[in-house]
């Protein structure tokens, strides 16, 4: 039974697009979700390290080696703290994509 010259053709053929335009919004937008939560994990990242710059140049006398070493664990902290909901973010985002692929 032939279907594509029919009304039920044309229907089933719109149907398909509409799936198919669907799925390329869902993956968009998943894209774009991991893609902000790198940037912002970066930007959070950049702060911290012009943070610690910051207090090298304005204290260089009293900075020593060990006090780095901390102020850069300290940072370290903040980052993964901060950081977190993006690396969340950017794994359920992950996780949805091969969700989606393995389905389709």
């Amino acid at each position: 039974m032939r279907l594509e010259g029919t009304e039920e053709g044309m229907l089933l053929n719109l149907l398909n697009k509409s799936h198919s335009l669907r799925r390329n919004v869902r993956t968009l937008f998943l894209s774009l979700g991991i893609v902000t939560g790198i940037v912002l994990t970066f930007a959070v990242c950049w702060h911290s390290l012009e943070e610690i710059h910051y207090l090298k140049s304005f204290y260089p006398g009293r900075f020593t080696v060990e006090e780095a070493f901390y102020a850069s664990a300290v940072e370290l902290i903040k980052v993964v703290i901060i950081s977190f909901p993006f690396f969340l973010i950017i794994l359920v985002s992950l996780c949805l994509l091969y969700i989606l692929r393995k389905r389709d």
